[in-house]
């Protein structure tokens, strides 16, 4: 019986830790040597420890910490906390984005194939008389529309610019093919306005975006002006305004003369923007607001989240540009009680060295100056742009 004891004590001790899953198996005295020889900077295998009662205990597995998969890309988050990316979700003010982002690739596809080809064709080959004596024509139709929104927005004095430009070109200038009206002895620059902007002025907002062929950007309560402001003309005049053949005709001289004013734009927005349908719509509704700001005759103070995503999404010459088209619609940086336009604070403008004398240094952005007197230079004359109603 001593002897069986015996047997049965040496047999425990030799022996060996039961074996886990995934767990190396050790004897007792190479456990230590491991322990010893593991570097303090490194994470220890886990492995059996004995007991004192030498039974083998339950080993614990210790799981290895994640590792933190940052993203691509760092969002911008914007001041009602949702995430902006530039090339996906569907920022505020633009629920239809994925209607909206297809249309405009089609609607690019066909520019690139025909329209802008057309417009070059029409920039080139019709003689410069004739191109102005048309938009002229086009765009003095425009002023009892821009009469009318300038007394319903309580500004009698422009008004009766644009209802003073309507008499004169109409009558000197030949039913509109000319503008005296714009140069001495009167010096009354034209000045757009629409429907939209009215209900705009009397806090009706912009409602969602919406990028449609044969219109391009606009939103819900821009595309409504727009259709009133082109149906009072022919609802009052009659023929031969209310006829499909003048309509058509003088839908598709607006549309090359705006193709060819904005096309250096567009190509900007296609080498300079990594998203062209996120950059055309920011710009669009920036645009659009400082042309309301400037109206109510107040600096922009909601352009934050617009000038972050186009910050992100283009270069920052874009966004100059932007602004500098909205400036010479609807009084914005010329004469009248609507204010100069702001260029926003992204925007880099030119300062004044050190060494420099004092002297007054014209901005490289442009932007008005607010020291300096709001009187146009009557003398030159600028490129305006054609007025479409709406």
């Amino acid at each position: 019986m001593g002897v069986s004891s015996l047997a049965l004590a040496a047999a425990l001790a030799s022996v060996q830790p039961q074996c886990e899953a995934d767990v190396p198996c050790l004897p007792a005295t190479e456990i230590v040597e491991a322990e010893q020889a593991a570097p303090v900077d490194q994470v220890d295998v886990p492995v059996a420890v004995q007991t004192d009662d030498d039974a083998p205990a339950p080993v614990e597995e210790i799981a290895p910490p994640a590792e933190a998969i940052l993203p691509e890309e760092q969002p911008v988050e914007g001041p009602t906390g949702e995430t902006i990316v530039v090339t996906g979700g569907t920022p505020e003010g633009d629920p239809a984005q994925q209607f909206n982002a297809a249309t405009f690739e089609t609607v690019q596809k066909i520019d690139e194939a025909v329209v802008a080809p057309l417009a070059e064709a029409y920039d080139e080959g019709v003689p410069k008389p004739i191109r102005s004596g048309l938009r002229n024509f086009l765009r003095n139709l425009g002023e009892p529309i821009n009469f009318l929104n300038f007394m319903l927005q309580l500004k009698p004095g422009r008004a009766m610019k644009s209802l003073g430009r309507f008499a004169i070109n109409t009558t000197i200038g030949v039913a509109g093919l000319f503008d005296p009206a714009s140069k001495a002895p009167f010096k009354l620059k034209h000045e757009s306005n629409g429907l939209a902007n009215t209900l705009a002025f009397y806090g009706v907002g912009p409602g969602p975006y919406l990028y449609l062929p044969f219109i391009g950007s606009t939103t819900v309560r821009d595309l409504f002006g727009r259709v009133v402001d082109l149906s009072i003309i022919p609802a009052v005049a009659g023929k031969p305004f209310n006829q499909p053949v003048y309509a058509i005709s003088a839908g598709a001289l607006n549309s090359l003369e705006s193709r060819i004013l904005i096309d250096e734009q567009i190509e900007a927005v296609r080498d300079q923007c990594g998203d062209a349908y996120s950059a055309t719509r920011d710009i669009y509704l920036i645009g659009r607001q400082l042309e309301i700001d400037g109206l109510r005759g107040r600096e922009s103070e909601e352009l934050g989240e617009l000038v972050e995503r186009l910050k992100v999404n283009c270069d920052i010459s874009v966004i100059r540009a932007a602004t500098e088209q909205a400036r010479y619609s609807f009084g914005g940086g010329e004469t009248g009680d609507a204010g100069a336009v702001e260029v926003p604070a992204t925007a880099p403008v030119a300062t004044v060295p050190d060494e420099a004398p004092v002297e007054t240094i014209e901005p490289v952005a442009p932007v008005e100056v607010p020291a300096v007197p709001s009187a146009p230079d009557n003398d030159t004359e600028q490129n305006e742009p054609l007025a479409v109603a709406g």
